[in-house]
């Protein structure tokens, strides 16, 4: 399959995945991590996706929420400076590490995905945490999201809820525009230290893009049911792909 078809059929899988289940990065990373090369090649190019897939999201979460910046700053914050930071240690790792950690990352995120109403769900104890934990939280997550990314935006959803104590859909808005302004930093870093492949993540993104407003579409309870086992075997097969590079390797 040509590159560039590859690119967008991936991108429609991963949008109409993530709009339904989440999740989406755990297709467009090792896509673009075969594509490429694992490590900061592929996440940063991948940060084109992840930005542009977050801010449109968080825009169509505005029109339905109105926006307290207040509420949750002090974490928002934390995640821009921890995902900077990730994506400064990003590049000192070995390449050939981030394919065990593609392999070993990536069911874990499945496993938060694939039970994620026991994790997202309203906290009616809502008295916040003290500022040092939601700051070591958010540079935390932050950090997770620029160093790798995948289920970043699961993460960052559960910091608010767990953390900032916000009822589900303020949390919701909010973890989007954490995740935007966590991509989008990282993105930038990336590019300037020359890691960012923008032809490659354009494409993938308009391809997320138009798989997201499919998604969207179908959303439904049903359709949950038939996406996260898809979900499961697209990684399964991109993950054996690594495996594979890995066993080759030696």
């Amino acid at each position: 399959m040509p590159t560039e078809l590859l690119l967008i059929f991936s991108g429609i899988v991963a949008g109409s995945i993530d709009s339904i289940a989440g999740g989406g990065g755990l297709i467009t990373l090792p896509t673009l991590s075969t594509l490429l090369e694992p490590g900061p090649h592929a996440i940063g190019t991948n940060k084109i996706v992840g930005t542009m897939g977050a801010l449109i999201a968080f825009l169509v979460y505005l029109k339905k929420q109105p926006l307290n910046l207040k509420k949750g700053l002090s974490f928002i914050l934390s995640v821009g400076a921890g995902s900077l930071l990730g994506s400064l240690c990003s590049p000192l790792i070995p390449k050939v590490y981030f394919r065990y950690f593609l392999i070993a990352a990536c069911p874990l995120v499945l496993f938060v995905l694939w039970n994620k109403q026991m994790f997202v769900q309203e906290i009616k104890d809502h008295v916040k945490k003290k500022l040092s934990s939601l700051i070591a939280a958010g540079t935390l997550v932050g950090f997770y999201d620029g160093f790798f990314g995948p289920g970043g935006g699961t993460f960052m959803l559960l910091g608010l809820l767990w953390g900032v104590r916000l009822p589900l859909f303020e949390a919701l808005l909010l973890s989007k525009l954490a995740n935007t302004l966590s991509a989008g930093v990282s993105l930038i870093s990336y590019g300037v230290q020359g890691f960012v492949h923008v032809r490659y993540g354009v494409i993938m993104a308009l391809g997320m893009t138009a798989g997201s407003f499919m998604g969207a579409r179908l959303a439904s309870n049903r359709a949950e049911k038939v996406v996260r086992p898809v979900l499961v075997l697209v990684v399964c097969l991109l993950m054996a792909v690594q495996l594979r590079e890995v066993i080759n390797s030696h």
